[in-house]
């Protein structure tokens, strides 16, 4: 590698969260939340003491059969609050994982994150794995929110950064 060269990290989807739709989005946002389903500075998301290489984290969703569910997501910077980064409207169709498992082949976005363009949803309506994805820089936890849920029991997200 050339010395100060930039480096993109490869790494494998992971299971983060499984969501009931039970959850509740925040009402409230205090200051100094210390945890999420995702710890960016832990080494398994490239942490090294301060410093991640998750810049950017790219998602998947399945569920136990055919349906919709809702997920929202916030990040927090060391010592912050809480911040939306976005709620997905999932649909949950015809692309098979395995059994009855399905993947969401449809997302619908709002997003709350700051930089509006660096936030996506790719593939879909393609009869494939539709895909999420935003910039994790400045934020140290992601935590995920499910609710909402029409004929699925639950849903889990797989993420990977990059």
């Amino acid at each position: 590698m050339i010395q100060g060269s930039e480096q993109t990290s490869i790494t494998s989807y992971r299971l983060v969260f499984t969501g009931t739709g039970s959850d509740t989005f925040p009402t409230a946002f205090p200051l100094g939340i210390t945890s999420g389903d995702i710890d960016l500075h832990a080494p398994e998301w490239g942490g090294k003491g301060t410093e991640t290489k998750s810049n950017r984290l790219c998602m998947l969703f399945v569920a136990d059969q055919a349906g919709a569910a809702t997920i929202g997501l916030t990040g927090v910077c060391e010592g912050g609050c809480e911040e939306p980064i976005a709620s997905l409207v999932l649909t949950v169709g015809g692309t098979v994982e395995s059994g009855t498992n399905r993947w969401a082949d449809d997302i619908a976005l709002t997003s709350y994150h700051l930089a509006e363009s660096a936030i996506l949803v790719a593939d879909e309506g393609n009869n494939q794995p539709t895909k999420f994805g935003f910039d994790a820089i400045g934020y140290r936890y992601i935590t995920f929110y499910s609710h909402t849920f029409t004929n699925i029991t639950w849903v889990k997200v797989y993420c990977r950064y990059f």
